[in-house]
Protein backbone atom coordinates (compact mmCIF):
# COMPACT_ATOMS: atom_id res chain seq x y z
CA UNK A 1 0.00 0.00 0.00
CA UNK A 2 1.05 3.32 -0.91
CA UNK A 3 -0.51 6.83 0.92
CA UNK A 4 -1.05 9.14 -1.48
CA UNK A 5 0.37 13.00 -0.81
CA UNK A 6 -2.03 15.63 0.00
CA UNK A 7 -1.21 19.51 -0.77
CA UNK A 8 -1.43 21.78 2.24
CA UNK A 9 -1.98 25.64 0.97
CA UNK A 10 -0.74 26.83 4.44
CA UNK A 11 2.40 28.25 3.50
CA UNK A 12 3.97 28.00 6.86
CA UNK A 13 3.97 24.41 7.04
CA UNK A 14 6.92 22.69 6.10
CA UNK A 15 5.59 18.99 5.85
CA UNK A 16 8.57 16.43 6.66
CA UNK A 17 10.06 15.39 3.04
CA UNK A 18 10.38 11.46 2.06
CA UNK A 19 13.48 11.28 1.94
CA UNK A 20 13.54 12.03 5.84
CA UNK A 21 10.73 10.26 6.51
CA UNK A 22 12.40 7.24 4.90
CA UNK A 23 15.31 8.07 6.80
CA UNK A 24 13.98 8.39 10.68
CA UNK A 25 11.98 4.38 9.57
CA UNK A 26 15.51 3.13 8.27
CA UNK A 27 17.18 4.25 11.31
CA UNK A 28 14.35 2.86 13.75
CA UNK A 29 13.99 -0.27 11.90
CA UNK A 30 10.76 -1.51 10.62
CA UNK A 31 10.94 -4.59 12.57
CA UNK A 32 10.68 -2.26 15.72
CA UNK A 33 7.38 -0.90 14.48
CA UNK A 34 5.04 -3.92 14.71
CA UNK A 35 2.70 -3.93 17.54
CA UNK A 36 4.13 -0.25 19.16
CA UNK A 37 2.67 2.81 20.35
CA UNK A 38 3.17 5.92 18.34
CA UNK A 39 3.18 9.89 19.18
CA UNK A 40 3.35 12.23 16.16
CA UNK A 41 3.32 15.97 17.85
CA UNK A 42 3.21 18.84 15.60
CA UNK A 43 1.50 16.26 13.37
CA UNK A 44 0.42 18.74 9.97
CA UNK A 45 0.17 16.09 7.08
CA UNK A 46 0.78 13.55 9.27
CA UNK A 47 2.88 11.94 6.78
CA UNK A 48 4.82 10.25 9.20
CA UNK A 49 2.61 8.94 11.48
CA UNK A 50 0.99 7.34 8.32
CA UNK A 51 3.76 5.95 7.30
CA UNK A 52 4.41 4.12 11.00
CA UNK A 53 0.40 2.45 10.95
CA UNK A 54 1.42 1.29 7.01
CA UNK A 55 4.41 -0.51 8.55
CA UNK A 56 2.37 -2.28 11.24
CA UNK A 57 2.75 0.30 14.59
CA UNK A 58 -0.54 -1.06 16.72
CA UNK A 59 -1.70 2.64 17.62
CA UNK A 60 -0.12 6.33 16.53
CA UNK A 61 -1.76 9.40 17.96
CA UNK A 62 -1.54 12.91 15.66
CA UNK A 63 -1.76 16.09 18.22
CA UNK A 64 -1.53 19.24 15.80
CA UNK A 65 -3.36 23.03 16.91
CA UNK A 66 -4.71 22.91 13.36
CA UNK A 67 -8.47 21.15 13.09
CA UNK A 68 -8.05 21.45 9.24
CA UNK A 69 -5.01 19.74 9.27
CA UNK A 70 -6.38 16.78 11.77
CA UNK A 71 -9.44 16.55 9.44
CA UNK A 72 -7.53 15.96 6.70
CA UNK A 73 -5.61 12.99 8.75
CA UNK A 74 -8.36 11.47 9.24
CA UNK A 75 -9.67 11.07 5.69
CA UNK A 76 -6.27 9.48 5.08
CA UNK A 77 -7.01 7.38 7.92
CA UNK A 78 -10.32 6.78 6.99
CA UNK A 79 -8.96 5.88 3.20
CA UNK A 80 -6.71 3.64 4.33
CA UNK A 81 -8.49 2.05 7.01
CA UNK A 82 -6.31 2.59 10.16
CA UNK A 83 -9.74 3.96 11.79
CA UNK A 84 -8.79 1.61 14.95
CA UNK A 85 -5.36 2.51 15.35
CA UNK A 86 -5.27 6.09 14.61
CA UNK A 87 -6.23 8.99 17.43
CA UNK A 88 -6.85 12.37 16.49
CA UNK A 89 -6.22 15.38 19.25
CA UNK A 90 -6.41 18.97 18.63
CA UNK A 91 -3.56 20.53 21.24
CA UNK A 92 -0.71 22.58 21.22
CA UNK A 93 1.65 20.26 21.96
CA UNK A 94 4.24 23.39 24.52
CA UNK A 95 1.28 22.85 26.89
CA UNK A 96 -1.56 20.20 26.54
CA UNK A 97 -0.26 17.02 26.11
CA UNK A 98 -1.89 16.21 29.26
CA UNK A 99 -4.78 15.00 27.38
CA UNK A 100 -3.27 11.68 26.24
CA UNK A 101 -2.82 9.30 29.48
CA UNK A 102 -0.50 7.16 27.12
CA UNK A 103 2.56 5.51 27.09
CA UNK A 104 4.57 5.63 23.42
CA UNK A 105 7.21 3.83 22.26
CA UNK A 106 8.62 5.98 19.56
CA UNK A 107 7.85 10.22 19.71
CA UNK A 108 8.34 12.32 16.82
CA UNK A 109 8.05 15.73 17.28
CA UNK A 110 8.89 18.46 14.48
CA UNK A 111 8.26 21.98 15.61
CA UNK A 112 8.85 24.38 13.58
CA UNK A 113 12.05 25.59 12.79
CA UNK A 114 12.36 29.38 13.85
CA UNK A 115 10.47 28.16 17.46
CA UNK A 116 12.75 27.69 20.28
CA UNK A 117 9.62 24.74 21.77
CA UNK A 118 11.88 21.75 22.07
CA UNK A 119 12.33 22.41 25.73
CA UNK A 120 8.59 22.77 26.79
CA UNK A 121 8.18 19.55 24.51
CA UNK A 122 10.32 17.84 26.43
CA UNK A 123 8.85 19.30 29.55
CA UNK A 124 5.62 18.15 28.61
CA UNK A 125 6.34 14.39 27.22
CA UNK A 126 8.01 14.22 31.09
CA UNK A 127 5.65 15.90 32.82
CA UNK A 128 2.60 14.00 31.65
CA UNK A 129 4.44 10.61 32.08
CA UNK A 130 4.34 9.79 28.02
CA UNK A 131 7.52 8.17 27.61
CA UNK A 132 8.62 4.79 29.50
CA UNK A 133 12.10 3.10 29.46
CA UNK A 134 12.69 1.78 26.17
CA UNK A 135 11.04 5.02 24.49
CA UNK A 136 12.74 6.36 21.57
CA UNK A 137 12.33 10.17 20.71
CA UNK A 138 12.92 11.42 17.27
CA UNK A 139 13.20 15.58 16.73
CA UNK A 140 13.06 16.70 13.43
CA UNK A 141 15.03 20.30 13.54
CA UNK A 142 17.11 23.09 11.89
CA UNK A 143 20.44 21.87 11.02
CA UNK A 144 21.55 24.85 12.87
CA UNK A 145 20.17 23.97 16.35
CA UNK A 146 21.84 21.93 18.60
CA UNK A 147 19.15 20.15 20.71
CA UNK A 148 21.37 17.86 22.73
CA UNK A 149 21.65 20.16 25.41
CA UNK A 150 18.01 20.80 25.81
CA UNK A 151 17.22 16.96 26.23
CA UNK A 152 19.59 16.23 28.89
CA UNK A 153 17.21 13.42 30.36
CA UNK A 154 17.40 10.86 27.57
CA UNK A 155 20.40 9.39 25.56
CA UNK A 156 21.39 10.49 22.12
CA UNK A 157 21.18 7.75 20.05
CA UNK A 158 22.44 10.11 16.88
CA UNK A 159 21.90 12.54 14.31
CA UNK A 160 21.47 12.80 10.45
CA UNK A 161 21.35 16.12 8.54
CA UNK A 162 19.56 16.28 5.46
CA UNK A 163 20.89 20.27 3.98
CA UNK A 164 18.89 22.06 6.90
CA UNK A 165 17.02 19.44 8.23
CA UNK A 166 18.45 17.42 11.03
CA UNK A 167 16.85 14.04 12.65
CA UNK A 168 18.05 13.52 16.14
CA UNK A 169 17.14 10.58 17.71
CA UNK A 170 17.00 9.84 21.91
CA UNK A 171 16.61 7.04 24.47
CA UNK A 172 15.19 7.28 27.59
CA UNK A 173 17.08 6.44 30.22
CA UNK A 174 14.48 5.63 33.14
CA UNK A 175 11.49 5.68 33.06
CA UNK A 176 9.84 9.03 31.87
Amino acid sequence: MSLKKFQYKKKNLRPTSSKVIGAVFSILGHENLQGKNFLDLYAGTGALGLRALELGVSNCYFVDINNKFLQKIKNQVEKYDFEGEARMIKANCENQLGKISEKFDFIFADPPYSDNSIDKIVSQIIDNKLSGQDTKLIFEHSSRQNIAKSIKIFNMQGQKEYGDTSISIFSSNKEG
